[in-house]
């Protein structure tokens, strides 16, 4: 996947209006490619198979692209997404066992009598699953900007480099970033909520627009530190 378009890194904006509108558009422009929606629609309904989703947009971060890319390469783009979803589950590896503990309480709360259910187990369980949350997102404030850099560079040492992730932030300025954070919480709240009205599929449809506006953000972010260079000027041709 090649970026699209020529700008050079001086005349790129990065205030979060510039990135939220940026976004914006990225995301918009699917509609240009009705097929290639169409595409990435099915692949991500499909469980395991909507890896490839995910790494359709880490290769979008990767080149940083202005517009959203055909999908080629199905094979490539899986181990792609399978690399980010390892990465996932190693950085939320204890929101994801807090989770499951409060889950299952919740579970044997539901089924058992109601004094152990809903004076003991209840209580515990929301209180578990209520720190998963906040650890998750806790977990996710400080390593966004790894997942940025991994994805920029395909290294996934990167993804531990947290003196370059802070250096991104430094970069932006905190204030920023907690607004550029929040931004990303909100609008994909919304999206889940909008998702959650169509039955079955509603997640997965509205979640190829959400990556499309979250990981565009991404890739503007991490333009701070590393910046794809602009595409060279095709050859003059000679008369």
């Amino acid at each position: 996947m090649q970026r699209v378009g020529s700008c050079s890194v001086s005349e790129r904006s990065y205030d979060l209006s510039s990135i939220a509108s940026k976004s914006f558009d990225f995301m918009a422009k699917l509609f240009k490619d009705v097929g290639n929606l169409l595409i990435l629609i099915v692949l991500n309904v499909i469980p395991i198979v909507n890896f490839i989703v995910l790494g359709y947009y880490v290769r979008v971060v990767r080149a940083d692209a202005d517009e959203p890319p055909k999908v080629s390469d199905f094979g490539g783009l899986f181990i792609e997404g399978l690399k980010l979803v390892i990465l996932a589950l190693i950085y939320f590896i204890a929101p994801i066992i807090l989770l499951a503990v409060g889950g299952g309480m919740a579970l044997i709360a539901g089924w058992g009598s109601p004094f152990w259910g809903r004076r003991f187990l209840a209580p515990i369980a929301f209180l578990f699953l209520a720190l998963a949350v906040v650890l998750f997102l806790v977990i996710l404030f400080f390593a966004l900007p790894a997942f940025g850099l991994y994805m920029r560079t395909g290294d996934f040492s990167k993804a531990f480099a947290f003196g370059e992730a802070w250096d991104i932030v430094r970069r932006f300025g905190l204030f920023n970033y907690i607004l550029f954070f929040v931004l990303l919480a909100v609008f994909n709240a919304i999206a889940s909520a909008i998702g959650s009205i169509i039955p079955w599929f509603g997640a997965a449809i509205v979640g190829v627009f959400a990556m499309a506006f979250s990981f565009k953000a991404i890739s503007l972010l991490v333009n701070l530190k590393y910046p794809v260079p602009p595409l060279p000027p095709p050859p003059q041709t000679q008369v």
